[in-house]
């Protein structure tokens, strides 16, 4: 009997260009209409979204000194150069940590109305301008909240905090973000709120703490041996004259003296203030050398742009918004013609 094989039948279906041009030609004008009543949604959808300003600032730190710091000096893998100071690249975790999110919680503010709150927390509190749909969503999740006891940690510098205070602390650090150029070492400072005045106010507070925070870090410990310096300063001068005092005045008492012993002892006086004026002179020129060295060691920010309250809005983005919307809307339109329409995936398969 001759090998009979079954016969291979493979079914394809080729789609020409013709074909894909025609589709298209048929439902052009609704795949238009599509996209434009999309962006018209979109465009409608942000008007319900609360207008914000973006305030900001930007600051060129010093980046090289007489010792040789750079701001690649990041490269070596540490978190400051050899002369002592923070590299750039850690400004933004100085401003996002718990410390700053409480800083910025005590700081007092003023909004666009020119009401005065004593702290941004009440104003954050009291604030009314979130959006139509912000307060549509909490509304229904809105639950009488009971006051939690802080727990005790019976150290100081151990930090605790309420459920409520921890939310707080979260939110206010969260409204100010930096970055720095990896190239030119330039550190920008943004806060955007629906309030232009708040944010500004908080970007300067930002600007503060950050060069506060790296100026402390830096010379911190000149300034340890400055104030100690200080403290034996004032002791040898105290010591000086007591020993000047006492010279003068057994002068005084033997003046008329002629014996031996009362020499020894004047002699005794005068050493003793000999050597308490070295010390002072000594101390108070070592205090005169950490003072200047304080000086030259503190960093320098220069204000590239000041800030500023915004004018303009930064978001909604309605222009964006409604691409984003036309997109969509001819995508879900497209997907509804082929698949449920023309019904081309059964013709595919």
């Amino acid at each position: 009997m001759p090998d009979t094989q079954p016969e291979k039948t493979t079914d394809t279906v080729e789609i020409s260009f013709l074909e894909v041009i025609g589709f298209f030609k048929r439902y052009l004008l609704v795949l238009i209409v599509a996209a434009f009543l999309s962006a018209i949604i979109g465009v409608a959808a942000s008007f319900l979204l609360a207008k914000k300003f973006t305030a900001q600032t930007i600051l060129l730190p010093e980046l090289g000194s007489s010792r040789n710091s750079s701001f690649f000096s990041m490269a070596l893998g540490a978190g400051s150069d050899p002369s002592g100071k923070l590299v750039p690249e850690l400004y933004p975790n100085i401003l996002s940590t718990i410390p700053f999110g409480q800083y910025l919680l005590k700081i007092p503010v003023v909004d666009e109305n020119n009401v005065s709150y004593p702290s941004l927390e009440h104003f954050m509190t009291r604030d009314s301008s979130q959006s139509f749909l912000s307060r549509l969503f909490s509304s229904g999740k809105a639950q009488p909240e009971k006051p939690a006891a802080k727990p005790s940690t019976g150290d100081t510098k151990i930090l605790s905090f309420t459920p409520k205070e921890e939310r707080m602390v979260n939110a206010a650090r969260s409204l100010v973000s930096a970055s720095v150029g990896t190239n030119d070492g330039i550190i920008t400072i943004e806060s955007e709120m629906t309030d232009p005045v708040v944010a500004a106010i908080l970007v300067e507070a930002s600007e503060k703490y950050l060069i506060d925070y790296v100026t402390d870090y830096t010379v911190s410990k000149t300034t340890q041996q400055v104030e100690f310096l200080q403290k034996r300063v004032e002791e040898s001068r105290k010591r000086q004259q007591s020993a000047e005092y006492a010279l003068q005045a057994y002068r005084d008492t033997h003046r008329n003296t002629f014996l031996n012993v009362a020499r020894i002892e004047e002699q005794r006086l005068q050493a003793e203030y000999v050597l308490s004026q070295a010390i002072y002179s000594d101390l108070s020129s070592k205090l005169e050398q950490f003072k200047i060295r304080e000086k030259e060691e503190k960093p320098v920010f220069k204000v590239l742009e000041p800030v500023r309250v915004p004018l303009s809005k930064s978001s909604p983005k309605r222009l964006f918004i409604g691409i984003i919307f036309s997109v969509l809307g001819v995508f879900v339109t497209l997907s509804y013609i082929i698949f449920f329409k023309e019904k081309l995936h059964r013709k595919l398969m």
